[in-house]
């Protein structure tokens, strides 16, 4: 079973990915940059799902440091929020993000978002994400 972490404040969206992804993934969580960053170390997640305003907003600094780190670089990150702006998706997407999902999850949306995230990757096609 792949592997999805979720690094996200809030207890509640943890909840909600066990329930909407839980029976397709093995979801593990982070709810700090600290942990996130260790998480996707220590447990080389399949994809990660990113929250935009982590720890206040250090979510582009995590990114950053995820895609330059050799042990990480690979890992398709996807980032959530409940509202992001063209600018700061254009933003993420430069840092490296492979996608953004809108929070509160739909089930198809977010299984699929991360099918097709992890299936590019399994091929070798990271240019594409």
């Amino acid at each position: 079973m792949k592997r999805i972490l979720v690094a996200d404040d809030m207890p509640t969206v943890f909840e909600q990915a066990k329930e909407v992804i839980g029976d397709r993934y093995d979801v593990i969580t982070a709810s700090n940059s600290e942990e996130a960053l260790e998480m996707s170390k220590k447990e080389r997640p399949d994809a990660i799902l990113l929250d935009m305003f982590l720890d206040e907003e250090k979510s582009e600094e995590i990114l950053k440091e995820l895609k330059s780190d050799a042990v990480t670089r690979d890992i398709p990150v996807i980032i959530t929020a409940s509202d992001a702006s063209v600018m700061a998706l254009s933003r993420y997407y430069k840092l490296g993000a492979a996608d953004f999902v809108k929070k509160p999850f739909v089930e198809n949306v977010l299984s699929r978002r991360i099918d097709v995230v992890c299936a590019l990757k399994d091929d070798g096609h990271l240019d594409l994400i």
